[in-house]
């Protein structure tokens, strides 16, 4: 255990591995929600306009995106100019590194894990056109109940 300055409120606290106090952390979980909510209803919304529409600040959602909670699309597969692989700076969609780069650490790790090859856009979404900045946020992997 060591104390750490949180990455969102920047308060000292006792950390147990995160980089982000409980407080901070249980208020992104409720804000996950809201985003949640409103993407049912306002499918392919963009970033802005969901943190305006429910209150959540921009840094959370991207902070969502990174762990993986959420997804962006463009139409070409693209993630909007909003994420880069923390290892080789290409553009990715979701989480923190790319597909590529995954595979190597897992390769390192593991040397006789099977390695999994990026699935590439489907073909509706590569015609699409699309502009940086104007990327639309999904739900990753869940389906409404």
């Amino acid at each position: 255990m060591q104390v750490r300055q949180c990455d969102f409120c920047r308060m000292p606290y006792q950390s147990f591995g995160n980089k982000i106090c409980k407080d901070c952390l249980m208020q992104i979980d409720l804000d996950f929600f809201k985003v949640r909510d409103y993407l049912y209803e306002h499918e392919g919304a963009g970033i802005e306009e969901v943190a305006e529409a429910t209150g959540v600040t921009r840094k959370a959602i991207i902070y969502m995106l990174k762990e993986e909670r959420l997804t962006v699309t463009d139409g070409k597969g693209g993630s909007g100019g909003y994420l880069t692989c923390e290892s080789c700076k290409r553009p990715i969609n979701t989480g923190r590194m790319c597909a590529a780069c995954k595979n190597e650490v897992l390769k390192a790790l593991q040397p006789n894990a099977p390695v999994s090859k990026p699935k590439p856009p489907p073909a509706e979404e590569r015609e699409e056109e699309s502009f940086k900045g104007m990327a639309k946020l999904q739900i990753k992997g869940r389906k409404r109940l």
